[in-house]
């Protein structure tokens, strides 16, 4: 009940990012990379993990605003590279929140939980395989690639084992936000790696939205760290706000006895033309006695 779900959203990950790779660059890719803490917060509440405070729904905005000038300010756009790469960063988000709970929750080691996770996710990855890659591979003869370069598949093979270990010891130990903290960082190198080496154009829009999102990363990741800070950031904000509004209060109080005292010499000047007609009425009534 608790497996079968992570290890599709595994499976899904894995086929889907790759995937993501015949439609997108390199460096744009890891970019995008940098909106995933907004889906991982946003499946945290929605599981019940964590809820959301104030300054780090702000830092997310911020991400997301940045994020945003990426998409507009890349120069080779695919829609269905981003999209599919939104499809990848949610189902990562889904199970790296899942199998947060499930070790954290019900106290599993990190063995127990390869032992309980690794079926469904290779029994999902070999469903999508003979679904989608399969039959195109025998018909074109693309198998042969295997057989030429086993080297290469097995060191592949090798290095996402230790990946999907250490990430199990990381998700364990801390929690799901800093497995992303570290994936983001490695991020940023991979975006370096790929404008020096593989020749990847960085737009200036497109630059200036990456900065924007890891600021609000950075932000974002300090709050959840820290979180006496994060309350006295919104303690802060909250105290700006209040004097902004205490002067305008005063200002509108101001204004409001100014014109109480304009008015006032009027009514004074009113009450004193009033007098005359109430002396004469007087006068009246003592002839009429």
């Amino acid at each position: 009940r608790v497996a079968l779900p992570i290890g599709a959203a595994k499976a899904l990950t894995l086929s889907i990012g790759n995937a993501v790779y015949l439609h997108l660059g390199l460096g744009f890719i890891q970019m995008l990379k940098a909106f995933t803490p907004a889906i991982v917060l946003v499946v945290m509440c929605a599981f019940g993990v964590r809820r959301p405070t104030r300054s780090a729904i702000a830092f997310v905005f911020v991400i997301v605003a940045g994020t945003a000038m990426e998409v507009r300010g890349e120069l080779k756009l695919s829609i269905i590279g981003v999209a599919l790469m939104l499809t990848s960063e949610i189902c990562e988000a889904v199970s790296l929140v899942l199998t947060q709970k499930l070790l954290q929750d019900c106290n599993l080691s990190v063995m127990e939980g390869m032992y309980l996770l690794s079926p469904p996710t290779v029994l999902s990855l070999g469903i999508i395989s003979l679904w989608l890659e399969v039959p195109q591979m025998a018909s074109s003869g693309d198998y042969v690639i295997i057989a030429q370069n086993p080297g290469d598949f097995l060191g592949a093979s090798a290095l996402g084992l230790v990946v999907n270990f250490t990430t199990m010891f990381l998700v364990q130990a801390t929690s799901s936000l800093f497995a992303k903290i570290l994936n983001t960082a490695r991020c940023i190198g991979v975006v370096v790696i790929g404008v020096l080496f593989y020749g990847e154009v960085v737009g200036l829009l497109e630059g200036v939205g990456y900065a924007i999102a890891l600021f609000g990363f950075a932000g974002y990741t300090f709050v959840q760290l820290f979180p006496e800070a994060g309350l006295r950031l919104e303690k802060a904000v909250d105290c700006c706000s209040g004097s902004s509004g205490a002067s305008l209060d005063e200002q509108t109080g101001g204004k409001a006895t100014m014109a109480a005292i304009l008015k006032k010499p009027e009514a004074d000047h009113g009450g004193k033309a009033n007098q005359p007609s109430e002396c004469f009425s007087t006068s009246e009534q003592r002839n009429a006695v």
